[in-house]
């Protein structure tokens, strides 16, 4: 029975530092709805959302399936104010890419880790210009575009330490677990 209930607290409290992956980037979620000042460039503030999704998927990719990345998509465009499943279907795209650069990513250094990252939001940012322009029969303007990738791309240094001390804060469970077994 102890070893039960041993085995069920691992369990919880593996499923609760989980959740905080979850937390963290509803709370990025939330971030990128809300008009900062700063940051009413339109597209800019998707980067914040699209920083904890990259890292995530080179780092554990097995938290984010490719349901969960749509419906995340799907939420931001709903909750915003953009053509709906733009966001939804952008993400599924750069999931795909980044999962399948995933192995070249995680041995690289954090500069080669944050070009990716700069690499990911200009693909993402064309893209979405490439469909709003042919929604509206109107092309981009070029300038405000090179504004929203070099604004979206600073943010990923900002989040990366947070995010990798959590990574290894999740890592240690298993550590953890292995020296008492």
């Amino acid at each position: 029975m102890a070893e039960f209930l041993y085995e069920f607290y691992l369990s919880l409290a593996r499923f609760l530092k989980f959740i905080g992956v979850y937390a963290m980037m509803g709370f990025l979620c939330l971030l990128s709805l809300v008009q900062i000042p700063l940051l009413n460039m339109g597209d800019a503030r998707q980067g914040l959302i699209v920083a904890g999704l990259y890292f995530w998927l080179i780092y554990r990719p097995a938290l984010w399936p490719v349901w969960l990345i749509f419906i995340l998509g799907l939420v931001l465009d709903l909750a915003g104010s953009g053509l709906a499943g733009l966001n939804a279907f952008s993400f599924l795209g750069l999931a795909l890419i980044i999962r399948g650069q995933r192995r070249f990513l995680l041995g690289q250094p954090w500069h080669m880790i944050w070009a990716g990252f700069v690499v990911a939001m200009t693909c993402l940012h064309l893209f979405q210009s490439l469909i709003f322009a042919m929604t509206e029969a109107k092309l981009p303007d070029l300038w405000f575009l090179a504004a929203n990738i070099l604004i979206s791309s600073l943010f990923y240094p900002f989040f990366h330490p947070l995010f990798m001390a959590y990574h290894r804060y999740l890592s240690e469970d298993r550590q953890e677990y292995n020296e008492i077994k």
